[in-house]
């Protein structure tokens, strides 16, 4: 039955993370990220994106944080999940984004940084709801 609980949750997961990642990104501030582009990110950008690599790694993603919480950090319940997934989030994006900002002509050190904001929150609310549906320890 846990197993059953621990792929629920990486579904629950994986959809937070697909539906935030289209909300914040696509709607809520492409205009912001497009401006604070470097002209050389148009050359670069595939458009239109290849989905089933974004739903592949949303869902990656998802297991990564699965196991962050459910089985290293050992914690389960909507504010322990947060908690979790704010600080793996947080150190994750900050990680990744910094090594994209001094290595690819893509966004200013502003877009940067929000991102790594951005990233936070997605994975923070991931988190949450992974937090939820995980088995009771």
């Amino acid at each position: 039955m846990r197993i059953v609980r621990y792929i629920a949750a990486m579904i629950a997961g994986a959809v937070v993370l697909l539906v935030l990642g289209f909300f914040l990104y696509a709607v809520l501030f492409e205009g912001y990220f497009a401006v604070n582009a470097e002209p050389e990110a148009a050359e670069v950008a595939k458009n239109p994106p290849e989905m089933l690599f974004i739903y592949l790694s949303e869902l990656i993603l998802a297991v990564l944080l699965c196991l962050v919480i459910g089985c290293w950090a050992g914690v389960s319940g909507a504010g322990p999940g947060l908690r979790t997934g704010a600080v793996f989030g947080f150190l994750m994006s900050l990680s990744i984004s910094l090594t994209f900002y001094g290595t690819v002509n893509y966004m200013n050190l502003q877009a940067t940084l929000f991102d790594v904001v951005l990233t936070t929150v997605r994975l923070a609310l991931a988190g949450a709801v992974i937090g939820m549906v995980l088995p009771r320890k």
